[in-house]
């Protein structure tokens, strides 16, 4: 477990823990992102938060998943994937931070902001590491919170699923040095 504040502790997400990561999500994911998807995205959720993907992405090497605990609540999820080049430079020194979701009742708290310093102290990798993310082109709040946290769009590409609105596929990354 990791300290972050009083208040905000990082987790380390189990496969025993399942269930509790995918009614997490199943609350946290649909206000914010249910726009982008016909069926509201319960296919992104039963598909990205069953029991076998989970398997597979804790037995990734350079992967960290975590549960965000706030107040004693399991209030969203942190993952990092370390060692990550990112496309198409390929850096070889990058960390991407995979997700990061927080319930919407906490935003504006500085739980995010708290988050993103942590993972900068955490996985700096050398002088010059590069902190990368995938973000909706379509969710201006995000996109102002990362400008606001010093992040830079780099590129931008679309989404590769056959499940959400073709008009909501666009995603920029967003990167900056560490």
């Amino acid at each position: 477990m990791h300290k972050l504040t009083t208040d905000l502790y990082l987790e380390p997400i189990t496969i025993g823990e399942y269930q509790q990561l995918y009614d997490l999500m199943c609350t946290i994911y649909p206000p914010a992102y249910s726009h982008l998807w016909p069926d509201k995205g319960a296919s992104y959720i039963n598909s990205l938060y069953a029991k076998e993907n989970l398997e597979k992405e804790l037995g990734q090497p350079n992967s960290e998943y975590f549960f965000i605990t706030y107040k004693n609540e399991k209030a969203g999820i942190l993952k990092v994937l370390v060692n990550e080049s990112l496309p198409p430079a390929h850096k070889a020194n990058g960390t991407k931070l995979q997700r990061i979701y927080l319930d919407q009742s906490l935003q504006g708290k500085g739980i995010g902001k708290a988050l993103i310093l942590w993972v900068e102290r955490e996985y700096r990798t050398t002088k010059k590491s590069t902190l990368w993310l995938e973000v909706m082109d379509t969710q201006d709040q995000a996109l102002r919170f990362y400008e606001k946290l010093g992040f830079k769009k780099v590129n931008s590409f679309s989404f590769d699923s056959d499940f959400m609105h073709e008009a909501m596929k666009g995603m920029y990354r967003m990167a900056k040095e560490i």
